[in-house]
């Protein structure tokens, strides 16, 4: 997703109309990416070339998939929270590009929840739902495992199974 915010702003992106985006995104934020938004005529050669890079990025996604399958564990982490990377939302997306890079939506969940427990060594404390773990999770409208965007359809979360 950095890359994806260093080349997403050529012009509007489309999240900013999704009402879930809305609910959730800084206002200030938000107001900062609409007013820094750029055409892709105004950009200069230091932002093409990061469109470029964004551009080969998409390219490369393909690469997930061979790891994950030659065996090498797939973690998802962020680079959110800068302006223009919106926290949370930004993640949903990152779920959805690592299916459309060919992950299953089991593989990608078990990434962003298991195997990134398990990556900063905190799975013996969460990453799945068991007992004496805390149970952050959130209760959904729709199944994930038959379609990843499903993880946009909250319902409510529960923190530390409250």
């Amino acid at each position: 997703m950095r890359e994806v915010s260093t080349f997403v702003y050529e012009s509007t992106p489309s999240w900013f109309s999704d009402p879930l985006f809305l609910k959730h995104a800084d206002p200030k934020s938000l107001e900062s990416a609409r007013s820094s938004r750029r055409s892709q005529e105004q950009m200069t050669h230091q932002q093409v070339g990061a469109a470029l890079q964004g551009r080969r990025s998409r390219s490369r996604a393909g690469t997930s998939k061979k790891l994950s399958d030659a065996g090498v564990p797939i973690a998802m982490g962020t680079d959110t929270g800068p302006p223009a990377r919106f926290q949370g939302y930004f993640e949903l997306m990152e779920l959805e590009l690592m299916a459309k890079a060919g992950l299953t939506p089991q593989q990608v969940l078990a990434s962003a929840t298991r195997d990134a427990a398990r990556c900063m060594k905190l799975d013996g404390e969460l990453g799945t739902l068991e007992p004496n773990k805390w149970a952050d999770f959130v209760v959904l409208d729709a199944d994930p495992l038959a379609n990843i965007s499903n993880v946009k359809k909250d319902q409510r979360g529960l923190r530390g199974g409250k």
